[in-house]
């Protein structure tokens, strides 16, 4: 199978493939012409851009990461990934930045800071300079300088720095790395807002103006944590408190530990609104936060620092959006129990193989759950929140691919085929296809024998194209 075919799939795998826009139209999606290239088409399956790309990903609100190969790139003997062939576009298909960096987007379907409140991480690998050890053999001598391209303003930064962290927040600000440790660039600029002084491991990104620092010592180890604001002033905290390392604030709040290492929550002005009392202090959701008590048990606190609910051995799943209530699950030796966040049990779940599972329940009120046998895969069935059965354990799903019916249809695959259930756990679109993708803005990516393209929501063909054309 070509290499570029093959880079598509892999992007395609990686990335979901399109974008919401403001007309029903607006979203467009990668597709392959009669000439070999890639470009976009429409919900309506008509050219956009016109295909002239060697590979193209998926529009993260108005720009998409292109690959252009060099003229003498031999298949057979060149390998892309030693390669800075990859650009930016806009909707218009006119080059935002050429085609001669490498580009990263995320991992395993996850956008670093999101789908279009994100990054993409911006570096050349032929920019990294080697040279020889005593021994002859080839080293790394200087890593290539890593930069970011900025979703929402459309701002490249340059290679400036050694590492970006690339796990963005809701902030103007993303944390950046060179020898003096991590700071803080502008994602409008890229121009540098606060210096690079501070611990540089997993570095605090901003969430609601605060992000948990640390200065070091001679050996480059942390010293207590504080917080600073977007200007990089230090936010007050009482003695004897300090933040945590890589804590975020939420909805008000932020941990925070005092001297004998019990944790509470702080205000976004540094005072302690809820004294430390906990092992552990999570983050807010939806007016929640769970926290593990001295005890030893998990529970449920509200913004006041109320307890909601405890008892539970392990640390809770829960679903914060689900409309009655966060729900979570307390797995047993012989099944799984699933709680209101209340402390209410809804149901218990007992599995008919050796393991098995229930996940968090989804919007529509329906949990997934697995069954296995020792050496088999996972099978993947529905209950709901009565314990009722939905879908027998028959299914089985893709890695990385959303799992709460996106559009109302979930891809499943049973026997080697793939298609669509419904919510009902009913088969809405055959299981025909050799693989197939979730649904967004109205179409889904699927393969069927050589050939691949996309559908709608009743199964007709939109676009498609021959799987390993030239």
């Amino acid at each position: 199978m070509k290499k570029a075919v093959a880079l598509f799939v892999f992007m395609l795998c990686l990335l979901p493939f399109c974008v919401a826009g403001t007309e029903e139209n607006a979203a467009l999606f990668p597709a392959k012409g009669e000439n070999g290239k890639m470009g976009y088409i429409n919900r309506a399956g008509e050219w956009v851009i016109a295909p002239q790309f060697d590979s193209a990903g998926d529009f993260r609100g108005n720009y998409a990461a292109v690959s252009v190969y060099p003229a003498d790139y031999d298949p057979e003997k060149d390998d892309l990934w030693d390669m800075d062939c990859d650009g930016i576009i806009d909707r218009e298909g006119n080059f935002i930045l050429p085609p001669t960096y490498s580009l990263a987007a995320g991992q395993s379907g996850d956008y670093f800071g999101g789908k279009d409140t994100g990054i993409w991480l911006v570096h050349r690998r032929t920019d990294n300079v080697w040279g020889e050890d005593e021994e002859g053999e080839e080293v790394l001598l200087q890593n290539a300088l890593y930069g970011f391209f900025d979703v929402p303003s459309g701002c490249f930064s340059g290679l400036k720095w050694g590492n970006v962290w690339h796990w963005c927040s809701d902030s103007c600000l993303i944390a950046v790395m060179d020898e003096g440790g991590a700071g803080y660039a502008d994602r409008g600029t890229g121009e540098m807002a606060i210096s690079c002084q501070y611990f540089d491991c997993d570095p605090s990104n901003f969430h609601e103006g605060l992000a948990s620092v640390a200065y070091m010592d001679e050996d480059w180890n942390p010293l207590d944590f504080f917080l600073i604001d977007e200007t990089g002033v230090k936010i007050s905290l009482p003695d004897g408190i300090h933040s945590l390392y890589a804590s975020s604030a939420s909805e008000g709040r932020i941990a925070v530990e005092n001297e004998g290492k019990m944790q509470g929550y702080a205000d976004l002005r540094g005072n302690v609104v809820i004294p430390p009392q906990f092992l552990r202090a999570l983050e807010f959701e939806d007016g929640l936060a769970r926290v593990k008590f001295q005890e030893g048990d998990w529970g449920f606190i509200d913004r006041e620092g109320n307890t909601v609910s405890r008892g539970y051995a392990d640390e809770a799943y829960w679903y914060p959006d689900y409309a009655n209530g966060a729900l979570v699950m307390h797995p047993g030796s012989k099944a799984c129990k699933v709680y209101a966040v209340t402390g209410k049990e809804l149901f218990t779940f007992t599995g008919k193989t050796e393991i098995f599972d229930v996940y968090p329940p989804m919007k529509n009120g329906l949990c997934w759950f697995y069954e296995s046998e020792k050496g088999e895969g996972f099978r993947w069935g529905l209950v709901n929140l009565r314990g009722e059965i939905v879908s027998d354990a028959q299914w089985q799903l893709a890695n990385f691919e959303p799992m709460d019916f996106p559009e109302g249809l979930q891809c499943v695959m049973k026997d080697g085929k793939w298609g669509y259930i419904d919510e009902a756990g009913q088969i809405a679109l055959p299981l025909m296809y050799d693989r197939a993708y979730s649904f967004e803005n109205g179409l889904a990516w699927v393969k069927i024998g050589n050939r691949c393209g996309y559908i709608d929501h009743e199964g007709k063909e939109v676009f498609f194209w021959d799987w390993d054309a030239e």
